[in-house]
């Protein structure tokens, strides 16, 4: 056991502690809309976590959502891909291994996950996570020097400069509060949230994770202590690579990890796609219906322009790349918003009326993104058992982070079931081999991997014969561009307006200054405060399904109050900038 054990890991966010999930229990809906004959139509550009999200709780209110989706997959909807990075690939049908290209695990505290995996029957499996219960060993390879260990206080006993280091954060994560918000968050005592939060910003936003693992009012922590729980680990891929980050965004991560277990979809989460697009719900009236029957079967092609009015009343034009025009009450915009600058023209209809502000403008241009790269190698079955590779590598090597995953037995003659990630890096890590091909990547990693499983050696290189590899730099991905953004000192200001576009004026002035009220709502990853995190992108397109329900006429229902509805409670209005 750790010498200070956590609480549960919260699955309320501290910036804005509504509680999603509660929202939609029992079968409650976000709204309803007037009744017609048929619902107004409501563009929803990109098929992933948080659009698929929106869409099908505004059909479960009673519009009509259009989904439109960039990446292309042959046997996707009209040819189009469903998921965003709930990028799963089962590369032959009697497999049961499947390559999560993408969202990977997934905190057991995503209660909102976990909604809708419940809804759609999306099967979750413990996560072989870094020294986690179900992780029969975890090996940290540093300096050349290999240290297995099962939990990971077993490194106390084995290397000196991470016992003193693991002590040193924990006991300064205990200092400043963490360990008591999550459990505020967990008795929803938002009001306590709210302080220790307002303080924790206050405090170290301006802070790298590294100056507070150095600086002896946080961590203070020796340079060589730092480097050793930077590759060993503190919570999910939370690196070394991630030293230039904003403290508090480190703190965001920790909040829904720090005390819970990671769980991975035994079926592919790409399911859980799948689940929101073909499932039968029912509209305010009872009547049957599916975001697979209202697009008639196809998602629509990708998306090139946006005319905006600025009344909103008068509604968006959609342009996609087939030709087609279409206008519709509402959009809501859920890819990567690099997309506004590179990819898709935003355009208002009215020269003197911007379609985002100064101000909105200013957060879409700083967004920082973060580089990815994973490779993984599919085999028929799991060859690292009862050997060193049996679990999670970590390590200052070039793989950095390798895992093994069992998808049990295959579903049908011939089938794989194994999966090794042979690397899962971020940041500098993923550019070192962006230029390098799919058998470059294999060869370099399996190399570095053999050197730290000599044992292995040979097995590993018979593997690769047998096997096959598959591999994904996000960052050269057109439609994504980076994996996901993170945000770096200074940076909350930012992300406070773009959490915040979904409220446009609805509270009696716009909460971006500055912001037009039309009829364009965005979401996505990079709209919510911690990013990376799927339950996190789910919850962002609940944020923008209830300002279009707003917009077109919904009311609030006082025995189940929206996310907008409580913006101005004092408990839940995000913090300004320090």
């Amino acid at each position: 056991m750790s010498p200070n054990p956590s609480p549960p890991a919260a699955d309320l966010q501290a910036d804005f502690p509504f509680d999603y999930a509660a929202h939609l229990a029992g079968g409650r809906r976000m709204g309803r809309l007037p009744e017609r004959a048929e619902g107004p139509r409501i563009a929803v550009v990109g098929a992933g976590g948080s659009g698929l999200a929106a869409a099908y709780e505004l059909l479960r209110a009673g519009g009509r959502p259009v989904v439109y989706e960039a990446e292309h997959s042959t046997d996707g909807p009209g040819g189009r891909r469903l998921g965003g990075r709930m990028y799963s690939r089962r590369l032959e049908e009697n497999d049961s291994a499947v390559v999560e290209l993408g969202c990977m695990r997934f905190p057991d505290s995503a209660t909102l996950l976990h909604h809708y995996g419940g809804t759609f029957g999306v099967r979750f499996a413990p996560f072989r996570e870094n020294y986690a219960a179900a992780t029969p060993l975890t090996v940290l390879d540093i300096d050349g020097r290999q240290y297995p260990a099962r939990e990971i206080d077993d490194l106390y006993d084995l290397n000196d400069d991470f016992r003193e280091a693991h002590t040193r954060w924990r006991a300064a994560l205990t200092r400043i509060g963490l360990f008591q918000l999550q459990r505020d968050l967990a008795a929803r005592e938002t009001a306590a949230v709210r302080q220790r939060w307002r303080e924790v910003v206050t405090r170290f936003e301006l802070w790298t994770f590294y100056r507070f693992l150095r600086d002896p009012e946080g961590a203070g922590l020796t340079h060589d202590q730092a480097r050793v729980l930077g590759t060993a680990g503190v919570g999910p891929a939370a690196w070394d690579a991630f030293f230039d980050l904003s403290m508090v965004e480190i703190l965001r991560l920790l909040l829904c990890t720090e005390g819970g277990d990671q769980l991975f979809a035994c079926d592919g989460i790409s399911r859980l796609a799948e689940g929101f697009w073909t499932h039968r719900t029912t509209d305010p009236r009872g009547r049957r219906c599916s975001l697979e029957a209202v697009n008639e079967g196809v998602l629509r092609p990708a998306v090139v322009a946006l005319d905006v009015e600025p009344q909103a009343s008068r509604g968006i034009v959609v342009h996609s790349e087939d030709g087609r025009s279409e206008r519709f009450a509402a959009a809501v915009f859920t890819p990567q918003l690099r997309l506004l600058e590179t990819g898709v023209r935003l355009r208002s209809t009215e020269a003197t009326t911007p379609v985002l502000g100064p101000r909105l403008w200013r957060a879409v241009r700083r967004l920082h993104y973060h580089q990815s790269a994973k490779t993984a190698l599919v085999v028929h079955r799991p060859f690292w058992e009862e050997s060193s590779m049996d679990g999670v590598t970590l390590t200052d090597r070039l793989p950095r982070a390798s895992y093994t995953i069992d998808y049990g037995p295959p579903r049908g003659p011939g089938g794989r079931q194994g999966v090794l990630d042979l690397s899962f890096t971020w940041a500098q890590d993923a550019m070192k081999i962006g230029p390098s091909s799919l058998e470059e990547r294999t060869a370099l990693f399996v190399g570095e991997l053999a050197a730290i499983h000599p044992d292995m050696a040979a097995e590993l290189q018979d593997q690769v014969r047998m096997g096959q590899a598959v591999t994904v730099s996000w960052e050269n991905q057109k439609n994504f561009r980076g994996l996901c953004r993170f945000s770096r000192p200074g940076d909350h200001a930012y992300q406070r307006d773009l959490f915040a576009h979904f409220m446009k004026d609805f509270a009696g002035e716009p909460a971006v200054p500055g912001e037009p009220p039309n009829a364009l709502f965005l979401a996505g990853d990079d709209t919510s405060w911690s990013p990376g995190w799927l339950n996190h992108a789910l919850a962002s397109g609940l944020n923008a399904a209830w300002g279009v329900l707003r917009q077109l006429g919904s009311h609030r229902d006082p025995d189940n109050p929206g996310p907008g509805d409580l913006w101005h409670e004092p408990d839940y209005s995000p913090l300004s900038a320090p």
